[in-house]
């Protein structure tokens, strides 16, 4: 197999650092080529006379590296429910089977470990403690955990891939086009689990007829004819989103869990083949799924993990023949929480510090994105006109410097230093709650209400509360 120039970087890189620590984390986009990496690396343990073990999660990335490795000619056993054990050097392993047959095999001395973010369960724990000789090598477009875990505690060092942006550059992967809502989804009442929205408040927010019927309409709109996967929250939800798929006259299935494997590759066939245009799912096709023919990445599942936003959104940037770009629509407003799929993100293996979880001042999420208000495509700030429908974009009071040719990051630190000044410029409630509404939030007089109280270092009463909410309707009158 020949690597391309920056898989080979990363190969010489991740061997300089094992040189110093035995456990090593690579962290590459979506499409970047992760199983080449890990056929290379497999291949070239076997040739060197060393036994390699490659954990996944789901049987679906078990046949995909196996049928990768054969087409390298490289022989090898599977470890996985049904599968006779086998005593060749090279093992593409269930992790939950391999849990539970430790016994039966020599110690591996390379250790690779698919969508290393899962790595700190128990099941990838017990594996990497019964060969603590193995050098461990994690793969990861996403190295951050939902829930805050730290993935140090599994890996010395990080090595980093080509951003998106590059990589769509060179061609590696496609392009994109995100239209957002205006108003997003209502998750007031919503609880949060393990770092997540929780599943059936979040039904219950979204199984709508309005929402549902809004999304099919949009597809209709803007995404006729295309291939297309929804990204939903609960099983019941899916399925509802594809009667109502149906019902338009657009070919749609639900793909999910309780079903074979047999009976989903059937799904996955139909759909890259043009039979079925629409699939919904909840989580399986969020990670590890090749899929290149997919051209629509449709969002009815709000989410607070950029994990599960991130890995989604790469399902559909692999380049496919006759797909110039990916859309993606975002109903319930997940780019406004977590910024745009090509925004380049410093990823760290120290987790999130308890008490150290981002505050939030306001409603209004502090990402670097514009929206156009009349067709509300979702873009870097910047052009005098909206990229897609050629609108006039009024430019915002703090303004993103764009170098030419190459997008700049964000100074965060700049940015929040400008609102913390501008809240501080606004000294009275009504000023508080006038700002509020400037910047799109949802409630400015509670928002207004809580500044306020919080400049004396206390909460606001009911009172407050309530002198807010009239002067809101004064200034919406």
């Amino acid at each position: 197999m020949q690597l391309r120039d920056y898989q080979l970087d990363i190969i010489i890189k991740t061997r300089n650092e094992l040189k110093a620590v035995g456990k090593v984390l690579i962290q590459a986009p979506t499409g970047a080529g992760k199983t080449a990496l890990t056929v290379h690396m497999m291949k070239t343990a076997a040739e060197r006379g060393k036994r390699a073990f490659f954990l996944v999660h789901q049987n679906e990335l078990l046949k995909q590296t196996s049928a990768a490795l054969w087409k390298q000619k490289l022989a090898h056993g599977m470890i996985s429910s049904g599968k006779r054990p086998s005593l060749l050097p090279v093992q593409v392993a269930s992790v939950q089977t391999l849990v539970n047959r430790l016994h039966q095999y020599e110690p591996p001395d390379l250790i690779i470990i698919d969508e290393a973010h899962r790595s700190t369960a128990d099941s990838y724990k017990k594996v990497v403690e019964a060969y603590p000789n193995a050098v461990l090598v994690g793969l990861s477009a996403t190295p951050e955990r939902t829930d805050g875990k730290a993935l140090g505690d599994m890996y010395d060092k990080i090595v980093a891939g080509p951003s998106i942006r590059w990589l769509q550059q060179e061609g590696f992967l496609c392009d994109y086009v995100l239209y957002a809502p205006n108003i997003g989804v209502d998750t007031t009442g919503v609880k949060t689990t393990a770092g997540d929205f929780n599943k059936g408040d979040l039904e219950r927010a979204t199984d709508k007829p309005t929402i549902t019927g809004d999304a099919v309409g949009h597809y209709k709109k803007l995404a006729q004819g295309k291939r297309c996967v929804v990204m939903c929250v609960t099983v019941n939800h899916a399925q509802h989103v594809a009667d109502s798929y149906n019902e338009a006259g657009i070919p749609a299935a639900c793909i999910e869990g309780s079903m074979t494997g047999e009976q989903r590759e059937k799904v996955l066939q139909d759909f890259s083949d043009g039979k079925i245009k629409v699939i919904t799912n909840v989580q399986l096709l969020v990670e590890g799924v090749d899929i290149p023919a997919i051209e629509v990445v449709q969002w009815l599942r709000p989410t607070q993990s950029l994990i599960v936003f991130m890995q989604g959104n790469g399902r559909g940037l692999r380049p496919h023949s006759g797909k110039d770009r990916l859309l993606i629509l975002d109903h319930v407003g997940n780019a406004m929480r977590h910024g745009l799929p090509c925004e380049n993100r410093e990823w760290s293996l120290e987790g999130q510090k308890k008490g150290k979880r981002k505050k939030k001042d306001d409603d209004e999420p502090d990402v670097n994105v514009q929206q156009c208000t009349s067709c509300y495509a979702v873009f870097v700030p910047g052009p005098d006109s909206c990229p897609m429908c050629g609108a006039h974009i009024e430019k915002k009071v703090r303004k993103i410097e764009q170098a030419e040719g190459e997008l700049q990051a964000v100074d965060i630190d700049a940015v929040r230093l400008e609102r913390k000044k501008e809240q501080g410029q606004a000294r009275t409630l009504r000023d508080l709650i006038s700002l509020g509404m400037r910047r799109g939030m949802k409630k400015p007089a509670q928002w207004g209400a809580i500044m306020m109280a919080s400049r004396e270092g206390r909460k606001p009463t009911t009172d407050e509360f309530t002198q807010a909410r009239r002067v809101l309707m004064e200034l919406q009158a």
